[in-house]
């Protein structure tokens, strides 16, 4: 190991060297290549003597794993909301949503207070589950939510060498099969519905999530320059600022939408203008629609209805209609076809009925009236008959309910069978035996 103090020298105006005002030290540890060069702040050569054994000895006591890193012992020292709040910055710059960053801070904030978590250190998995079996009213992915929001937070710290571990990583979530609140489609006469019950900015701000598949951000961000309804194939400009995979995107647009949308568009819009600048608060308001409409908003099987099941309403409209798989896909903008077949696709609004009854019956014939001729014809009254068996015919329907009349007939019927044998052992038959049968 190598440690010294010194002072750096410099060139003065007249092309002097002369030695700097305060020491600095260099040290490497044992099993290390580069040096390391720290600054002491310090004029006087005992005091920066003695801050440099000071700091050698911390980062020996680091290596052998006898105290935490530096920062660690700094991070632990300091509040979770600090944490917290740098975090999120961090977040911001890295781009992610901003309703992404206020829902994992609202959701963080809570278990920090609901918790008493006040330092790194206080954070427990046995806190965590207690705080969680109290919380009734919340479903099971708010559950899951809360414990995907705490997480990441700890992840970060972390990558960020504040923590030695993550707490939480070993709780286990809460299982969401058969449990999780599921969306579904509108049907026709739902939307029509919706739509007479809301005023026209709302009514057409439905009209193309359900006639583009597009998402709420997306529509937010939508500016009349981003719209060309004017061309021979009207279409909209989604930027990749708004879409969710941060991709530019080409979204057609209907020819009747794509008049709806010139109607509406002021004179004097200009390029930067939003489309719909009520969007802010149209996930309150397409349920107060819904209510308005006398739409059932849950359904019996727990599926419920929100601004996101007109996407799904887009999708089951293409699979209805015929649309190909690969063609659907690209209309929603997936990159997994499962997404758009199996997520997004109510298949309980596909003409499943239709498709059966529309098959050719087995005599090639397509007329699936009731009142043709039925191929079958009716079974008879001795379709199943008598059954066959090893010993014989046996009828079923043949059987004697004669009472025994005489104690004599009894003993006749049991040395019968006491003279009879079973059969020998091995044979799958557990029926009687004899050794001299009748042929």
């Amino acid at each position: 190991m190598t440690s010294y103090v010194f002072k750096p020298r410099r060139r003065d105006r007249d092309g002097k060297s002369v030695p700097a005002k305060h020491y600095r030290g260099r040290f490497r540890l044992a099993g290390d290549y580069a040096v390391t060069e720290i600054a002491l702040n310090t004029t006087d050569k005992q005091v920066a003597q003695k801050r440099l054994e000071e700091i050698v000895l911390e980062k020996e006591r680091e290596r052998e794993g006898l105290i935490a890193p530096k920062l660690q012992r700094v991070s632990a020292e300091r509040p979770l909301l600090e944490h917290m709040v740098e975090y999120l910055k961090d977040l911001n710059t890295l781009g992610r949503d901003k309703e992404y960053i206020d829902r994992l801070e609202t959701r963080i904030r809570r278990l920090i207070t609901q918790c008493d978590w006040r330092l790194a250190m206080d954070i427990t998995a046995d806190r965590f589950t207690h705080w969680r079996t109290e919380q009734s009213d919340f479903a099971p992915k708010t559950l899951n939510d809360h414990l995907n929001a705490i997480s990441s937070l700890l992840n970060w710290m972390v990558e960020k060498g504040r923590l030695i571990a993550n707490p939480l990583k070993k709780v286990q979530k809460v299982d969401l099969r058969g449990r999780q609140a599921k969306r579904r489609a509108f049907t026709d006469e739902e939307f029509k519905k919706l739509l007479s019950v809301s005023n026209q900015n709302r009514s057409l701000i439905y009209l193309t999530a359900a006639y583009t598949g597009m998402r709420k951000g997306e529509l937010i961000g939508l500016v009349w320059g981003d719209c060309y309804m004017e061309e021979e194939r009207p279409y909209l400009a989604a930027r990749a600022v708004t879409t969710k995979n941060a991709k530019d995107a080409t979204i057609p647009l209907h020819p009747r939408l794509a008049a709806e949308l010139l109607t509406v568009r002021p004179q004097d819009a200009k390029a930067n203008d939003p489309v719909f600048p009520a969007m802010k608060d149209i996930s309150h308001a397409i349920r107060r629609d819904i209510e308005r409409a006398g739409i059932e908003r849950i359904d019996a099987m727990g599926r419920k209805l929100d601004f996101h099941a007109l996407r799904y309403t887009f999708a089951t409209r293409l699979a209805r209609e015929g649309t190909a798989q690969r063609t659907a896909q690209e209309l929603m903008r997936h990159s997994d076809p499962k997404l758009t077949a199996q997520i997004y696709t109510d298949a309980s609004q596909l003409p499943t009925f239709d498709a059966v009854k529309s098959l050719s019956w087995v005599d090639g014939k397509c007329d699936n009236e009731i009142s043709n001729p039925p191929l079958i014809a009716p079974l008879s009254p001795d379709f199943w008959g008598p059954l066959q068996s090893r010993h014989g015919t046996v009828n079923h329907c043949d059987v004697s309910t004669k009472p025994v009349e005489d104690e004599s007939d009894s003993l006749e019927l049991a040395g019968a069978v006491a003279n009879e044998k079973w059969r020998p052992h091995g044979d799958s038959n557990p029926g009687r035996w004899n050794e001299n049968p009748v042929s």
